[in-house]
């Protein structure tokens, strides 16, 4: 994996920083804007942080060396990615009745996948304990890598990552909608499509032989239901079912046993399309036990971004956010297995409203199973941006 390391004339920071790309950049997207003006790498390094730009494994400054193909690149023949991932690479994600597939599809599992997850962890060892800034995609590889190497993460900032858990908020095409759409194939794991660690432990994969003749509408991992949001009943997503419920009648969810350690932000954007989805991202993460704060920047009087808001005209005031975020770190103590605090935000001065009183757990047979489900609840009494932070 190519790494850029950017170092500033006198280190301030007690955390160096990894910026991780998402879907079709490379790391030179942190470099400058499209309006000539350089972009967050040269503002996080005035601020005094040592900042590492990745090119994760087959992008850019990464891909393509000449000893995996004899040296002569051009005579690679173009495959479409759905048809390398179906045909070559992930070939038990597709059912083997479909007629692209084979009768012994299921039993591969010897692909090495992306290979992101193992150069980012590689690479903290060698910073050191960091602080990773992923965007898309990028936030998956953060969290993936987190899970292995939460010792050596001080927080995670997700630039409006990929989502919503198990399903997409697509309807058809590019319209996006409110209610997710279920699709078992998608994140499967809640935040990502690869194993991650939980608390009860899910099955393992290769445990799981798909059935033709099973109805797979409901993910074989998880217990899921359709929750709808309590601020906004046209808002629905898919969530996790109790594991078990208490005597005193506490749920008891999968727990994120690893993320659970470090802090985590999620930042979104007004105008993107992410305003629709990512409260489900967020509730997910909190559900599963995460420190998240969720800081949507049309509260924080930071208005008209959209999905790539760190290359836009206003991109360091939305940096002056991330960077006031992470000087609140707590020391995260490599081992810990309480769940770090996430810092908290103070909103400027603006009319707020009263605190909703959380409904009762009620049973719903909406969601993707046709047994009764219980809908999970305590998301809605989560804050979307806490006290603690005055913004100058």
């Amino acid at each position: 994996m190519y790494v850029e390391s950017l170092e500033p004339e006198k280190v301030t920071q007690p955390y160096p920083l990894v910026l991780i790309h998402g879907d079709f950049h490379s790391g030179k997207v942190w470099l400058d804007k499209p309006d000539g003006n350089p972009g967050w790498a040269a503002y996080f390094l005035k601020q005094g942080y040592h900042v590492y730009l990745v090119d994760l494994p087959g992008v850019g400054r990464s891909g393509k060396h000449p000893s995996s193909t004899g040296g002569n690149v051009a005579k690679l023949s173009s495959l479409t990615p759905q048809t390398v991932e179906q045909e070559l690479t992930c070939p038990e994600k597709y059912p083997w009745h479909q007629a692209s597939a084979w009768e012994t599809v299921a039993r591969h599992t010897q692909w090495p996948g992306t290979q992101a997850q193992e150069a980012l962890s590689a690479l903290l060892q060698r910073t050191g304990k960091a602080i990773l800034i992923g965007e898309g995609t990028g936030c998956i590889m953060a969290w993936l890598t987190t899970d292995v190497m939460h010792g050596l993460v001080a927080g995670v900032l997700s630039i409006e990552p990929s989502g919503p858990p198990f399903g997409s908020a697509r309807s058809r095409g590019r319209l996006y909608g409110h209610r997710a759409v279920f699709d078992p194939e998608v994140r499967e794991w809640g935040l990502a499509d690869i194993p991650l660690t939980y608390d009860p432990p899910l099955p393992k994969p290769q445990a799981i032989i798909p059935d033709p003749t099973v109805d797979r509408r409901n993910n074989p991992l998880f217990p899921l239901c359709e929750y709808t949001n309590p601020e906004d009943p046209r808002k629905s997503c898919f969530m996790q079912n109790p594991v078990r419920v208490t005597e005193g009648g506490e749920m008891i969810f999968h727990q994120l046993l690893h993320l659970r350690k470090v802090p985590h932000a999620v930042i979104t954007a007004e105008a993107s399309s992410h305003s629709i989805f990512d409260w489900a991202t967020v509730a997910f993460m909190r559900q599963a036990g995460l420190q998240v704060s969720w800081l949507r920047l049309e509260e924080l009087c930071i208005r008209g971004n959209g999905r790539l808001m760190f290359l836009e005209k206003n991109s360091d005031e939305i940096a002056l956010v991330l960077h006031k975020w992470m000087a609140r770190l707590p020391a995260v103590k490599q081992g810990m297995v309480a769940p770090a605090p996430a810092p908290t935000l103070e909103a400027l001065p603006k009319p707020v409203p009263g605190p909703k009183s959380a409904p009762a757990p009620h049973t719903d047979t909406s969601g993707p199973s046709s047994t009764p489900v219980v809908q999970p609840q305590g998301m809605e009494a989560q804050p979307q941006i806490e006290a603690g932070w005055q913004f100058v």
